[in-house]
């Protein structure tokens, strides 16, 4: 076996095992794929994500949304295809899945060969979570995760009860909006695993995405074309929107925000038939002309393409604009302090674990004192609804209260418009937090608009100029009353600053808790720190070029959505040159 392979036979899977064993008995943040060639170096990725993430190895339980609707159109369309799995499959001795966009499962087909009642014995059912921060390294979570085909066999899953498997994933995109739908996998047990098995999901993946084209109604066929036409013709951003969709371009993610998307698609069902301007300001602060370009569409529907022409700066929140954004740091906490202090409520938005509670305590606490400030969890409404909104009410109208309310688009449908009306009539400080890039359903973009200021927390790895404070601050937060909390030496700082950093503020305050426990003295030096730290602080000049650069691709990819292409003509580079960095900083 080599380390670009997986495992075939009962040998290698105990190797695998073995180097497993040493890996989750150790530091996850000190996992490196390098230390360990015996296994496939997205593998041990894998494993490290799922350290991170906290899954259990030894669990046995799957994580099930009990309230889950599986009626997508993802679902629906390729139901016929799955059908056909089943039979196809039969000979393989496999069982086939479809889940949605968050990794939920939709469908589950087994085939008609002898270990099939244990299949069924499973109790698998829709609304079940293979996502890779749930359920460990796994062919579905994996390719959720990657965003490409993925093939886990035995030993190299990261839950001892998926061991005897062999599990595949594939991405689902639809043709037309490029957007990633679902994914879908084909499961054996691991002695039946073979070559063919994931070439034979990725041709049934492609067979649904061409269903999925297939199953567009000529006028949403239409709708693209204009689109990609309209895409091409203009240097400016552009934005399609109907009555259930809403697409850009690259130039146009900058701009337009999912808060934007409402705004946008009143405009367009306005329109009429002919081409109009209108000027408009959208909640990234800029104010815009909006060329509006009608589409024809059956009756009852309507489609136009907007052209976007930016005429104006950043607004503050002194200015005339409802909103005030600030992407970097300081610009950032300048306009959350302005709001503030003019209690105008405050939504914060960021990737997973980047500090917006943080943050948002931090300028609480400005205005506030400790005691007077109320926090509520929006997850926790579903427990007693009608409790946590009595409570939420009697904190905004309480006078000299500073209300932070984290997870706010994790609320029950039923309390988004009631909590939507509370925050616009609130005269308190109010600052929420919510997730970037979740799934915005009506209820949850009724909670997000009633805030009138939305601003983004950068990610960590765009913060590496106040790495020494904001380490200063975490670690006394994590010092007990009455003691001295430990300071950090320049090269420790340094080092830190050089990290990736993909689990955001939450992994670098465990680094610091965890570091801080080795020490006994004032001081957080080098040696203290996890040892991929030491090595990067050694490392060749050159590697800060190197991470520079990754950080720079990486930065191009996100903001293209994933689409390679899309990045490499935004970065002036081929995308053979995209594919060839990305392999060589194992990022693909």
């Amino acid at each position: 076996m080599t380390a670009h392979q997986p495992p075939r036979t009962t040998a290698e899977w105990d190797r695998v095992r073995e180097v497993k064993r040493r890996v989750l008995s150790g530091d996850p943040f000190a996992v490196e794929p390098a230390d360990h060639p015996e296994v496939r170096p997205e593998i041990v990725a894998s494993w490290r994500r799922s350290m991170l993430a906290g899954v259990d190895p030894e669990a046995r339980h799957y994580d099930v949304a009990e309230e889950f609707h599986p009626g997508t159109r993802l679902g629906a369309v390729a139901q016929p295809i799955m059908n056909r799995l089943k039979d196809e499959i039969c000979d393989l001795s496999c069982w086939g899945f479809l889940a949605d966009r968050s990794c939920r499962l939709l469908t589950v087909v087994v085939g008609d060969f002898p270990q099939a009642a244990r299949v069924h014995r499973q109790n698998l059912r829709p609304g079940m979570c293979f996502a890779e921060e749930v359920m460990g390294t796994n062919g579905m979570g994996c390719a959720h995760e990657t965003q490409r085909a993925f093939l886990i066999s035995g030993s190299e899953h990261f839950r001892s009860d998926a061991e005897i498997l062999t599990t595949t994933g594939v991405i689902i995109r639809d043709p037309l909006t490029k957007r990633y739908v679902g994914t879908l996998g084909a499961h054996c047990l691991r002695e039946y695993g073979t070559t063919a098995l994931l070439p034979l999901v990725v041709e049934i993946g492609r067979s649904i995405e061409t269903q999925l084209l297939e199953s567009r109604s000529h006028g949403e066929r239409e709708f693209f074309d204009a689109f990609t036409s309209a895409r091409r013709r203009n240097r400016a951003p552009v934005v399609g929107v109907s009555r259930q969709l809403c697409v850009v371009s690259t130039r146009a993610r900058a701009l337009v925000h999912e808060a934007d998307e409402e705004m946008l698609r009143r405009l367009a069902g306005e329109a009429g038939s002919g081409t109009s301007t209108v000027r408009s300001s959208l909640s990234s602060g800029v104010t815009v002309t909006i060329r509006i370009h009608p589409v024809p569409q059956p009756k009852g529907e309507f489609a136009a393409i907007l052209v976007l022409h930016p005429v104006g700066e950043h607004t503050t929140a002194g200015g005339d604009e409802s909103r005030i954004s600030g992407e970097p740091p300081a610009d950032f906490r300048a306009a959350m302090y302005r709001a503030v202090r003019q209690c105008r409520s405050t939504l914060l938005t960021g990737e997973r674990g980047c500090g917006k509670r943080h943050e948002a305590l931090a300028a609480l606490r400005e205005v506030a004192h400790p005691d007077d400030i109320v926090e509520l969890d929006g997850a926790h409404a579903r427990l007693d609804p009608n409790g946590w909104l009595r409570r939420l009410a009697d904190a905004l109208r309480a006078a000299q209260a500073a209300v932070l309310l984290v997870h706010v688009t994790d609320l029950p449908p039923e309390l988004a418009s009631p909590v939507a009306s509370l925050v616009r009539d609130s005269r308190v400080r109010l600052i929420a937090t919510a997730r970037e890039g979740e799934v915005q359903d009506r209820a949850t973009l009724l909670v997000r608009e009633s805030f009138p200021v939305l601003l983004t927390v950068p990610p960590l790895r765009d913060r590496r100029e106040e790495f020494a404070t904001l380490c200063a601050s975490l670690l006394a937060q994590a010092t007990e009353p009455g003691e001295q909390p430990p300071k950090l030496t320049r090269r420790a700082v340094a080092a830190l600053a050089a990290g990736d950093w993909p689990g955001n503020l939450r992994q670098l305050s465990q680094v610091l808790s965890s570091a801080r426990v080795r020490v006994d003295g004032p001081m957080i030096d080098l040696a203290d720190l996890p040892s991929h730290h030491h090595r990067r602080q050694q490392a060749h000049p050159l590697d800060e070029v190197r991470n520079a650069e990754r950080r720079v691709l990486l930065a191009a990819l996100r903001e293209a959505g994933g689409d390679r292409a899309a990045a490499a003509r935004k970065l002036g580079i081929s995308r053979a040159t995209v594919y060839r960095k990305l392999k060589r900083y194992e990022s693909h």
